[in-house]
C-alpha cells in the first residue's frame, strides 16, 4: 500500500511540557504527549519508557511550518509559508516514539514506516509562490489565522516583554510586532536579508539571528524617540498624477504614557506631543532607487497636497519624532488620478446571415433553436498575444444567438486600461461610398443585430466607435474606432429562367430531359431542387457539379411518366437562403395502339 510521509521542520514545548512539531509538506502542527499507558503491567517497556502519542492540532493552508512560539497563556503561534501541492488529502498521521529512539509514522492508508535511516527531503527556503501566514491556536485548541502576507516571508517567531508576537521576516530583514487583532508594526530592520531566530532574556532584551549575511543583533526594551517606516512601492498600473496624502494616528492611551523611572528615551517624557512627518516620492520602476524622484515633504497635516511628479509608482515614508510607547499611524491614504487612456476595440466578428442576438435575460421559452455565435479573435501583433494590463471589474454575460431570416449581427470586443465604463456607436457604408451613416448609438453592450431589409442589396462595411465618456468629463473623454471586414446584404430571391421539359428520349429509357438556369444578382446559388406532381423535393446538381456562382445551369432527366398532364416545380436557394421558384406544366401523350 502507498505510505504517506512528512518532515518535521521545527519543535517547541508547550506550557504542559508537550512537544509541539511543525511539518512539511503537509503544513501540520502536531502535539506529541506522553501516554498515560493502558496496560496493567507496570513493568512493561511502553509504560516505563513513557511512550508518546501524536495528535494533529491544526492543518494549515500552507506547505511548511517554519517557526513556533508558545505564549504564557497556553496559546501556540505558528508561521507557515508556501503553497501545498495539489494532491488528495492524506489521512491523519500518528507519531509514536519507541524505546529505541526510532520514530514511527503511521497513517490510515498504510502500515508503519520507520523514519530511522531515511534520506531527508531537500529543504527549499523559497517556495515557488512566496506567501506567509501566522496562526494562533488557543489553549482550548481553537485555531485562527492571525496575519497573512504575500510580500513578507516569516522565518522566525518570538514573544516580546509586552506580550506582543514578534515575527522575523525576509527577504528585507524586518522585525514585526503583531498584536492580538493582527495589526502589525515594524520594530526594526536588520542589516541582513532574513531574520531566522528570535530569543529574549528576562530583562526584556531581544537577540536576533540573521542570514545573508549571518549576524547576531541585540535590541533593548527601551522605546526610541524617533522612528521611520517606508511603505512598499505602489503600482498605479498607469502613468498617474499624485494628489493629497492623508493619515490617522490614534490618541495614545494612558497606559502608553511613560512614567518616571522608565527607560524610554522619548522626549515626550517632558510633555511634548509626538510630531509626525510624511514624505512622498515617485518613479517609473518597480523597485525604488536612484532613478526615482527625491522625497517631497515633510507634510505635517493630514490632507496636504503632495508635490511628487506624475509617474506610475509611488512610495510614502512616515517619521515620528518625540514618540511615546503606543504612538503610531493606523493608516495612510495617497490619492492619485491615472492618466486617461483611450479605449481599444480588440476585434470585430460579423455573424452568418440570418442570425439574431439578444441578451440571455431576454430569452423566453418557445424561441427558435439557439445558434453558437462567432467571437472575435484575440488581438495580436506579430504573432504575440496582447493582454490588457488591468482586469475589468464589469461582468458581461455573452448574448444568445437565434436563427431569424434577414437579420445580421455583429459582435466586438473592447477594453479600457482605466477600467472605464464604455459606450459604443455603430456606423455603416456601402462599398464604393465615402460617408458613414449612423446605424445605432449609445450602446452599452458589445453586439448589435438589425433587420437588413432596410438596406439595398450589396456589399457594406461596419465602423465601431467606442468612447469612455460615461466615466470622464467631456473635455477628458477619449474615443477609438475600428472598421470591420466586408460583408454582403442580399434579400432578393434568385430567379429561374428557361425552365423546359423536352420530349421523351429513348436514351433516357422513356424519361424526359429537364433544363433551366438559376440567376442571382448578389450572391452565389447555393442549391436547387425539383418536385414532380407535388412529390418530394429532389436535389439537382448544376452542370459544373458545384454551386459556387451567381449563375448556374441545370440539365437532368425525370423518369418515364404516365400519359396525361404533369407539373414540374423548381426552387432555387442563394447563399442567404432567399428562395426563387418556377413551374411548368406539360402533357405526356398516350401511346399509339
Amino acid at each position: 500500500m502507498a505510505r504517506a510521509s512528512f518532515y518535521i521542520r521545527v519543535l517547541a514545548f508547550d506550557a504542559n511540557k508537550n512537544l509541539i512539531a511543525g511539518t512539511e509538506p503537509s503544513g501540520r502542527i502536531l502535539r506529541v504527549s506522553r501516554s498515560t499507558g493502558q496496560s496493567g503491567n507496570k513493568n512493561s517497556k511502553a509504560s516505563a519508557s513513557g511512550a508518546a502519542e501524536g495528535f494533529v492540532l491544526y492543518e494549515t493552508a500552507k506547505r511548511e511550518v517554519t517557526s513556533l512560539a508558545i505564549s504564557p497563556d497556553g496559546s501556540i503561534y505558528a508561521s507557515a509559508i508556501g503553497e501545498k501541492p495539489h494532491a488528495g488529502a492524506a489521512a491523519p498521521a500518528t507519531v509514536i516514539a519507541t524505546p529505541q529512539g526510532t520514530t514511527t509514522i503511521t497513517t490510515g492508508i498504510g502500515g508503519a514506516v520507520p523514519a530511522q535511516g531515511q534520506i531527508p527531503a531537500p529543504f527549499v527556503p523559497f517556495p515557488s509562490l512566496v506567501s506567509s501566514s501566522i496562526y494562533r491556536i488557543s489553549s482550548d485548541g481553537a485555531p485562527e489565522e492571525l496575519w497573512t502576507s504575500r510580500e513578507e516571508v516569516v522565518y522566525s517567531l518570538g514573544l516580546a516583554s509586552d506580550g506582543r508576537l514578534l515575527a522575523g521576516t525576509g527577504n528585507n530583514g524586518a522585525l514585526l510586532a503583531i498584536d492580538g487583532r493582527g495589526v502589525f508594526a515594524q520594530l526594526a530592520k536588520a542589516g541582513s536579508s532574513q531574520i531566522t531566530g528570535i530569543v529574549g532574556n528576562s530583562s526584556g532584551k531581544l537577540f536576533l539571528c540573521t542570514s545573508n549575511p549571518g549576524k547576531v543583533f541585540s535590541l533593548g526594551p527601551e522605546y526610541e524617540a524617533e522612528g521611520t517606516f517606508e511603505s512598499h512601492s505602489f503600482d498605479a498600473q498607469l502613468f498617474s498624477q499624485w494628489g493629497r496624502i492623508e493619515w490617522w494616528s490614534p490618541p495614545p492611551s494612558s497606559a502608553a504614557k511613560p512614567t518616571s523611572g522608565s527607560g524610554s528615551k522619548s522626549a515626550a517624557a517632558h510633555g511634548n506631543e509626538p510630531r509626525i512627518e510624511l514624505f512622498v516620492r515617485s518613479g517609473n520602476t518597480d523597485d525604488p532607487g536612484n532613478e526615482w524622484s527625491r522625497w517631497f515633504g515633510p507634510y505635517t497635516k493630514s490632507g496636504a497636497a503632495t508635490e511628487a511628479p506624475s509617474a506610475r509608482f509611488a512610495q510614502w515614508k512616515a517619521v515620528i519624532h518625540d514618540g511615546r510607547p503606543g504612538d503610531g499611524i493606523d493608516w495612510v491614504s495617497l490619492a492619485y488620478l491615472p492618466r486617461n487612456v483611450a479605449p481599444v476595440i480588440d476585434g470585430i466578428a460579423i455573424q452568418e446571415p440570418g442570425v439574431r442576438a439578444q441578451s440571455q435575460s431576454g430569452v423566453s421559452p418557445g424561441q427558435p433553436a439557439t445558434v453558437t455565435l462567432k467571437m472575435p479573435a484575440a488581438p495580436s501583433a506579430s504573432g504575440v498575444t496582447i493582454t490588457p494590463t488591468t482586469t475589468s471589474t464589469h461582468f458581461e454575460q455573452p448574448p444568445q444567438g437565434f436563427r431569424e431570416k434577414a437579420y445580421r449581427t455583429v459582435l466586438w470586443t473592447a477594453h479600457d486600461e482605466n477600467d472605464d465604463e464604455l459606450q459604443f456607436a455603430i456606423y455603416y457604408r456601402g462599398e464604393n461610398e465615402t460617408s458613414w451613416k449612423l446605424l445605432k448609438d449609445k450602446l452599452d453592450q458589445k453586439y448589435y443585430s438589425f433587420d437588413t431589409t432596410t438596406l439595398p442589396d450589396g456589399a457594406y462595411y461596419f465602423r465601431i466607435v467606442v468612447s469612455d465618456s460615461p466615466s470622464n468629463p467631456p473635455a477628458a473623454a477619449l474615443t477609438a474606432e475600428r472598421e470591420s471586414e466586408r460583408f454582403e446584404v442580399d434579400n432578393s430571391p434568385p430567379v429561374v429562367e428557361d425552365l423546359r421539359v423536352g420530349l421523351a428520349s429513348g436514351k433516357m429509357n422513356g424519361g424526359f430531359p429537364v433544363s433551366f438556369t438559376a440567376r442571382d444578382g448578389t450572391s452565389a446559388i447555393d442549391r436547387a431542387q425539383y418536385s414532380l406532381d407535388g412529390g418530394d423535393w429532389i436535389l439537382a446538381s448544376p452542370s459544373t457539379g458545384i454551386s459556387d456562382a451567381p449563375v448556374e445551369h441545370y440539365d437532368f432527366g425525370v423518369p418515364a411518366l404516365t400519359p396525361g398532364e404533369h407539373t414540374l416545380a423548381v426552387r432555387v436557394y442563394d447563399h442567404f437562403e432567399n428562395v426563387g421558384s418556377a413551374k411548368i406544366t406539360f402533357t405526356v401523350p398516350a401511346s399509339k395502339p
